[in-house]
């Protein structure tokens, strides 16, 4: 019952930042992209889209990253575990611990944890999980560190060399480059044998392998070099000042301050002329220098793509496509072909999601817009319809408070709902200021110069808008949660919380006697239909965030402490009876009491409703006239100046003392079971509900479950059974106890059974 977690934006932060932590080089699948949802709790859930905006795979992940070429894609549950699925949807892996990070390569995906890594091939296929392994499996190989030290095992996880380098790179064809104690590099095979030396006095810039034949060599005097270890050649002469590892099939090389590219084979595929070069993926470069403007080139120097209105450079290639932002605040996109080249304004910080997808800000929302013809595909914008019209949208309240040391700005950020739509204007507005007011004067004791990033969370339970705050008040170690609550009552516009309007003096010596006694404050408690959650908030400490301790307890177990006569209660569970001291809420009769009493078919006195007494049969006759809407009547023999008189005679008119000899039936004593059962069968009768006719020995046969059922009375049997097979008499252990009364709270949950 108790659950513990931490704030909503702060797990999906760190889960959405491990999921799409995608190497540069894997590639991506554009069919799909990965949106969020944020449902009226306040949680946010991730589902994918197609390019059509269709949704594909239902909103149902607490975190959910990018598809890689491979087909396969992380995404993350409440628990905050990790797991593959493909693109219908369907689970690959079994969940996994929540890893620090989740990286791609050659239809592999790696768990990263911080001593270790688990290997899942793209179909879900476990490879197996590898103590400090480093990089991705090559060559059935996996690079692992052991303190300073490096070795590989097999895909097995068996060491087949061990570790004894001070550096090793990934296996290529059968070889690796590795560093020796003494800092001396050698080609070894996949067995640890050395398979050649290096050129003395250089060593690999790094110890890669790229295009399974060839390496970057570094002087003493830091000049590059291409080495093939193919044929244990130089492909080019320390020619370069300096020389990038390869991207693609070429390598950016600058010879002075001017870049070029250099193939795989030696060959200058882009002689060094720009002072600007950056890789930008999918073998294309941004380039600068040469003039006022910025190009893309290819790896043969053919640009693609150039203009002279640009600002802050181009941005990596995703999905065969880039951006760019212009001097009067517009954004271009383009891709390598030159096809496209959109200009779109007023959107902010654009991610490129699928091939003619993006992610952009707009009017302080995140949406995501096709790039062609600029159709809204999706908004994270919140807003939900409820019943009658009434619509709920989100507002925004800003207060900017400084910087810190670091240049970063804080201050608040508090979402909050807005209702419209609702038939009383006035009620709206009552409840539109509660909300605000609520949400604009932040936690409770909170300073006006504290920081506060928070937004909301929402349900209706019965007639009360219940409204939660779902943030984070300070920064860093003396951050705490803000989950308080309050209840709008969409009837009156009242404004309920649960400690002033549901419950009562009781509340304090209750919820003591309830809560964990090593808890010692659960506060903000949160209302529902069918209890109250309390909540104990923990503050940041070091690095862990925030977070809360959460114990539902029911009306039920809360009893005592709750107004059940109250406002707040009624509106919260439509509960209309009235509540008497003798059947308190977990009374077994307190459900059907209260209601026969709401509907007045029978009432307490000053002595309240005396739930255990016998009752008599001018109140049975009172209720089941009141129950079935009887005209008045007249019985002969009763005192007309009796209060119950035109209720036993409505029964009698309507035929349902049949059986009785009524001119001998007293209305002040006390009616039998057995009389009672008589009377109620002539009800169900009337109601066409007593079923097909029995013989004598059906009836008997029907009381023989009870041991006492013989006892009945040879007048009363036939009717007995009746109720039995109706299943509005059911006995207890003790039998039918055809003798005995009813009480008056068995004979409300009876009548209840015939209204």
């Amino acid at each position: 019952m108790i659950s513990r977690f931490f704030r909503r934006c702060a797990l999906c932060v760190c889960l959405f930042a491990a999921l799409c932590c995608v190497p540069a080089l894997a590639a991506f699948s554009g069919s799909l992209f990965a949106v969020p949802e944020t449902g009226m709790d306040g949680q946010e859930r991730w589902g994918y889209m197609n390019e059509s905006g269709d949704l594909v795979i239902d909103f149902q992940f607490a975190a959910a990253g990018p598809f890689d070429e491979s087909g396969a894609a992380a995404v993350s549950n409440d628990a905050g575990e990790t797991a593959l699925v493909s693109r219908s949807g369907k689970r690959l892996t079994d969940w996994q611990p929540a890893p620090d990070a989740v990286e791609y390569q050659a239809g592999v995906a790696a768990f990263r944890y911080a001593g270790s890594t688990v290997f899942f091939r793209a179909d879900g296929t476990l490879i197996g999980s590898f103590d400090g392994a480093v990089g991705f499996p090559a060559d059935d190989r996996v690079c692992f560190r052991d303190g300073d030290r490096y070795g590989y095992t097999d895909l097995d996880g068996k060491t087949v060399i061990e570790p004894v380098y001070t550096g090793a790179g990934q296996f290529s064809d059968g070889r690796a480059l590795v560093r020796d104690e003494k800092g001396n590099c050698h080609l070894i095979g996949a067995d640890g044998s050395e398979l050649a030396a290096l050129p003395a006095g250089a060593s690999p810039a790094k110890l890669e392998i790229y295009h399974k034949n060839v390496i970057i060599l570094r002087n003493p005097n830091d000049k590059y070099a291409l080495y093939s270890v193919a044929d244990m050649k130089f492909l080019t002469a320390y020619a370069y000042d300096e020389m990038r590892p390869f991207d693609d099939a070429c390598a950016m090389i600058r010879v002075g301050t001017d870049w070029g590219l250099l193939s795989s084979v030696g060959a200058e595929a882009v002689a060094p002329a720009y002072p600007y070069m950056s890789y930008m993926g999918g073998g294309m470069y941004a380039v600068r220098g040469l003039d006022s403007g910025a190009a893309v080139i290819d790896e043969t120097g053919r640009v693609l793509y150039r203009t002279d209105t640009y600002v802050g450079g181009f941005q990596t290639f995703r999905y065969g496509l880039s951006w760019h932002g212009t001097l009067d605040g517009a954004v271009v996109f383009f891709n390598a072909s030159g096809t496209l080249r959109k200009e779109v304004e007023d959107v902010e910080t654009p991610e490129i999601v699928a091939s003619s997808v993006a992610r952009v800000r707009r009017d302080g929302e995140t949406q995501y817009i096709n790039m062609y013809n600029g159709k809204l595909l999706h908004t994270t914008a919140r807003a939900y319809e409820l019943d009658g019209g009434v619509r709920i949208t989100t507002e925004t309240y800003e207060k900017y408070l400084g910087m810190l040391d670091d240049g970063t700005e804080y201050g608040w950020h508090v979402e909050y709902p807005r209702v419209s739509g609702m038939a009383d204007a006035a009620v709206q507005e009552r409840i539109n200021t509660a909300i605000r007011d609520f949400f604009t004067a932040g936690p409770e004791g909170l300073t006006s110069r504290i920081a506060l990033n928070a937004t909301y969370g929402l349900s209706v339970e019965g007639d009360v808008l219940v409204v939660w705050a779902s943030g984070v008040s300070d920064l860093g170690e003396a951050a705490s949660l803000w989950n308080s609550s309050i209840g709008l009552d969409l009837t009156t516009g009242a404004c309920y919380t649960a400690a002033d309007d549901l419950f009562n003096d009781n509340m304090v010596a209750v919820a003591n006697a309830l809560l964990p006694q090593e808890a010692p404050y659960y506060g903000s408690p949160r209302m529902d239909a069918t209890g109250v959650t309390f909540f104990r908030n923990h503050a940041a400490t070091g690095t862990a965030q925030p977070y809360a301790e959460s114990l539902h307890l029911s009306f039920e177990e809360l009893g005592r402490a709750i107004d059940f006569d109250g406002a707040c209660y009624r509106a919260l569970t439509g509960f209309a009876g009235k509540v008497y001291a003798d059947v308190p809420y977990g009374h077994w009769a307190f459900e059907a009491v209260s209601k026969v009493s709401a509907r007045g078919l029978m009432t307490g006195d000053d002595r309240g409703f005396r739930p255990d007494e016998p009752i008599r049969t001018a109140e049975v006759c009172a209720a089941v006239a009141r129950a079935l809407s009887l005209e008045p009547g007249t019985l002969p023999g009763v005192d007309q100046s009796k209060w119950y008189a035109p209720e036993v005679g409505a029964v009698f008119a309507a035929g349902l003392l049949q059986g009785f000899d009524t001119y001998r039936l007293n209305p002040e004593q006390v009616m039998t079971r057995a009389d009672a059962m008589q009377l109620l069968a002539n009800v169900l009768k009337r109601q066409g509900r007593a079923g097909r006719e029995m013989t004598g020995a059906e009836a008997m046969a029907v009381l023989s479950a009870f041991a006492d059922g013989a006892q009945t009375p040879d007048n009363r049997k036939y009717a007995a059974a009746v109720c039995v097979r109706a299943g509005l008499v059911q006995g207890d252990e003790r039998g039918l106890r055809p003798s005995d009364s009813f009480t008056r709270a068995e004979f409300a949950k009876l009548l209840l059974a015939i209204a």
